[in-house]
């Protein structure tokens, strides 16, 4: 067997070597691959989220709003204690009493409890 044969990965055994410049750019391109496109919801869609929004807001239970931020799908949990329809976003305040604002347009589901 020598480097030349087909089939035989000898000849490519001494390019194994790869500079940290190529390997970042590489896992760079490899994330981004494995990004999603941001959610387009329907109007029937919208309004059973919105009819679980009403019903969370009147009783004072907490909801989970999964959204899609930098091309990845994230959930957070809490209260919607205001709903700006100018800005067009959700105030939600976590267990830690910390305020988020998520934009209507990012909004995928919207879960009571």
């Amino acid at each position: 067997m020598n480097k030349l044969t087909p089939g035989s990965n000898l000849r490519w055994e001494s390019s194994r070597m790869i500079l940290p410049e190529h390997r970042e750019q590489w896992l760079r391109y490899r994330s981004s691959q494995q990004k999603s496109a941001p959610p387009l919801l329907d109007e029937q869609r919208w309004a059973e989220m919105e009819w679980t929004l009403r019903q969370a807001m009147e009783e004072g239970a907490p909801l989970t709003f999964t959204y899609w931020e930098e091309g990845e799908i994230r959930e957070q949990r809490g209260m919607c204690y205001f709903i700006d329809h100018t800005l067009g976003r959700f105030h939600v305040q976590a267990a830690d009493d910390e305020r988020y604002y998520l934009p209507f347009s990012v909004i995928v589901d919207i879960e009571a409890g």
